[in-house]
C-alpha cells in the first residue's frame, strides 16, 4: 500500500501558495516532501462504522444545496466569497480563535454578513472538496453523512466529517476505503464515476471498493477511468464534470497535448456508456490550452462559479457552460492561486439542502405511438418533517405556448403517475415535473423548469423509439419508473406470439429470464425485482422472430 502511495505521490508535489490574508503557507493539494515519510498514518484516526440503511442516496452536486463550505485562512478570491454570500450561505471553516479576524475580514471585503456561517473546527488545509463530508439522503428522507479515510496524512482533514456532524446533529456512517473528494462525482440517481486511482489506493481490490461504494453510498454502478492526463492527481474533476443526471463536461485539448488521444478515448468511452436515464451521457466539451481547468467549477443551486485564467480559452468556457445549462447563471472568476486544474471546485463544498425535496424520474422514450397516452412516472418525496403539497407534470406540444399541468396520483411507496394524453402524428411535447411541500420548498425535473430545458418526445405512428416499428410485438412503457418493488411493462402484439424476455443489467448481463405466451392485442406484465438485486438501471428485452423491443427501468431500494 505504502509503495502505491508513493508511485502515485511523486507527480503530486506542488509549491504551497500563500493564503489571501497573508497569514498561513497552505498545505498543497498533493503531498509534501514530509508527508511522503508519514504515507503509513493516512486513516489511522479513522472509525469506521456501520453502513446507513438501505436505500440510501448520494446526491449530486446540482441537487438542492443550502450553501457553500470554505476553509479559513483563505485559497480563493474575495470576489468569489462576495458572490457566494450572495446567493446563499457561506460556512467558514476555522477555529475559535480565527473567527473573529476572519469575520472582521471577510466583512471588510464587502461580504454579506447575514449569509455568513461558522464551523469552528481546526483543520490542516483549504482543500475542503477532498475531505469535506459528503452529505447522503437516508431512506426516510432526513440527511446523514459519509465519511472515510482522507487520502493525505492530515488527521485534522480526515476527522472534520466527524467534527461536523457532531456540531449539525447529523449521523456519521463511516468507512475505512480511502478517497477523496476530487476523486468523484455523484449523479444522484445510483451512478457515480472516478478515476481508477480509488483502486490502488486500496490495494487494488475492486470488488471491496464497490461494495463500500454501494453499502454507504447506494452507489450502483460505480464507473471509474484510468486517469487521461496520467502527470497529475489522478483526480476525475481536473478533466470532468457531471452537469446533471444525463449531461457532462470533458475537457477538450489541442491535438499538439501530449494527452490528447487519452482524453478523446475516455469522452468517448463515456459518450457511449448509458447515464442514469437509460440514454448515452450527453457529452459537451471544453476546450482548453491544457493549462486551464475548467470543469474545475462549481455547481451550487443554479449557479455555476466558474474558474478562469485570463486566457483566450476563457470566453469559449464560458459560452459552453451557458450551452449545457440553460437557465443557469454563470460567474467567472480569475485567481492568481488556480492551479492549472486544480481550482475552484477542489477548495469548495456544497453543504446539501438537509430537507431535500427529492424528484426522480427516467424520462421516457423520445419517440411514442400517436393516440396513445404517454405515462409519465416518478419518484417524489419530502423530508419527514414535511409534507408533499403539489404532485404534477406540465406539458406542452409545439414548441411554445403555455403549459398544461396534470396533477399525479400517487401509487404507493413514494411514486407519483400522470397520463399525458395522446396525440396526433408527428406532435412534438414537451414536459417537466414538479413538486413542492409545505416547507415552501419547490422543485422540478430538469431543475428550473421550466427556465431551462425540457424532458422531450414525438408521437408516431410506427412505433416507439428505440424498438422495431409495431409490426409484431413492442414493449411500450414502465410505469412506476423508477421502482422499488414490482413494476408494470405494457406491451402490443398484432397476434398470438412466444416472446423471450430477457432482463439485463447495466454491463449487459442477464439477471433474470421469462417466456412470455403474449395475446393479440394490448397487455401487459410485471417484473418483480429479486431482493439480492443492487439498486441500478436494468433494460428489459422482448424477442419475437426477428423482432427485438426493450425498456429501461431504474430499480431503487
Amino acid at each position: 500500500m505504502k509503495l502505491l502511495f508513493t508511485l502515485l505521490a511523486m507527480t503530486a508535489i506542488v509549491q504551497a501558495e500563500i493564503s489571501v490574508c497573508g497569514t498561513e503557507e497552505l498545505l498543497p493539494i498533493g503531498f509534501t516532501d514530509e508527508e511522503l515519510t508519514r504515507l503509513d498514518e493516512i486513516g489511522v484516526n479513522t472509525i469506521s462504522t456501520s453502513p446507513p440503511p438501505v436505500g440510501t442516496i448520494n446526491p449530486g452536486e446540482y441537487d438542492p444545496a443550502t450553501g457553500i463550505m470554505v476553509r479559513w485562512p483563505l485559497g480563493l478570491p474575495w470576489e468569489l466569497l462576495i458572490s457566494i454570500s450572495s446567493n446563499t450561505e457561506l460556512w467558514v471553516i476555522c477555529t475559535s480563535a480565527q473567527q473573529s479576524t476572519a469575520e472582521a475580514a471577510l466583512s471588510g471585503a464587502g461580504c454579506n454578513m447575514a449569509n455568513v456561517g461558522f464551523i469552528n473546527a481546526e483543520t490542516n488545509s483549504i482543500w475542503v472538496r477532498d475531505y469535506g463530508p459528503w452529505f447522503v439522503m437516508l431512506p426516510d428522507g432526513s440527511q446523514g453523512i459519509f465519511n472515510y479515510s482522507y487520502n493525505r496524512p492530515r488527521p485534522l482533514d480526515n476527522n472534520f466529517p466527524v467534527v461536523i456532524g457532531a456540531e449539525w446533529s447529523i449521523p456519521v456512517y463511516t468507512s475505512t476505503v480511502i478517497h477523496t473528494g476530487g476523486n468523484y462525482m455523484s449523479s444522484g440517481l445510483g451512478q457515480s464515476m472516478s478515476t481508477d486511482m480509488v483502486y490502488l489506493e486500496n490495494g487494488g481490490d475492486e470488488a471491496w471498493v464497490n461494495g463500500q461504494m454501494e453499502d454507504y453510498l447506494g452507489v450502483s454502478p460505480y464507473l471509474t477511468y484510468a486517469d487521461p492526463q496520467a502527470t497529475y492527481i489522478d483526480h476525475i474533476d481536473c478533466w470532468a464534470k457531471m452537469l446533471s443526471p444525463d449531461r457532462i463536461l470533458i475537457l477538450q485539448v489541442p491535438i499538439s497535448n501530449p494527452n490528447y488521444a487519452a482524453i478523446e478515448a475516455v469522452a468517448d468511452l463515456i459518450g457511449s456508456t448509458p447515464s442514469p436515464y437509460g440514454t448515452p451521457w450527453k457529452v459537451y466539451r471544453v476546450p482548453s490550452s491544457g493549462n486551464e481547468g475548467y470543469t474545475n467549477s462549481l455547481i451550487s443551486d443554479g449557479h455555476v462559479y466558474l474558474p478562469v485564467w485570463d486566457s483566450s480559452y476563457d470566453s469559449g468556457a464560458f459560452a459552453v457552460y451557458e450551452e449545457a445549462l440553460p437557465g443557469y447563471t454563470i460567474e467567472a472568476f480569475p485567481y492568481s492561486g488556480w492551479l492549472t486544474t486544480d481550482a475552484l471546485h477542489c477548495r469548495t463544498r456544497n453543504v446539501m439542502d438537509n430537507e431535500m425535496l427529492l424528484i426522480e424520474h427516467t424520462p421516457v422514450d423520445p419517440l411514442q405511438h400517436a393516440g396513445v397516452p404517454v405515462t409519465v412516472a416518478a419518484r417524489i418525496r419530502c423530508n419527514p418533517a414535511n409534507s408533499l403539497a403539489v404532485t404534477e407534470v406540465a406539458h406542452r406540444s409545439g414548441g411554445s405556448g403555455p403549459f398544461t399541468s396534470l396533477s399525479m396520483t400517487s401509487t404507493g411507496a413514494d411514486s407519483f403517475t400522470a397520463d399525458i394524453p395522446g396525440l396526433p402524428d408527428g406532435e412534438e411535447v414537451e414536459y417537466y415535473i414538479r413538486a413542492t411541500d409545505d416547507s415552501g420548498r419547490d422543485e422540478a425535473r430538469p431543475r428550473y423548469a421550466p427556465n431551462t430545458w425540457f424532458f422531450e418526445y414525438e408521437t408516431s405512428s410506427t412505433g416507439i423509439g428505440g424498438s422495431t416499428p409495431f409490426e409484431g410485438f413492442t414493449i411500450l412503457q414502465a410505469a412506476p419508473n423508477p421502482f422499488s418493488g414490482a413494476v408494470s411493462i405494457g406491451y402490443l402484439s398484432d397476434s398470438p406470439r412466444t416472446v423471450a424476455l430477457t432482463v439485463h443489467d447495466v454491463c449487459g448481463r442477464i439477471v433474470e429470464s421469462h417466456t412470455l405466451e403474449a395475446e393479440a392485442g394490448a397487455g401487459s406484465l410485471e417484473w418483480t425485482a429479486d431482493e439480492a438485486l443492487p439498486p441500478g438501471i436494468y433494460v428489459i428485452r422482448g424477442v419475437s422472430g426477428d423482432i427485438t423491443s426493450q425498456r429501461t427501468v431504474t430499480l431503487i431500494r
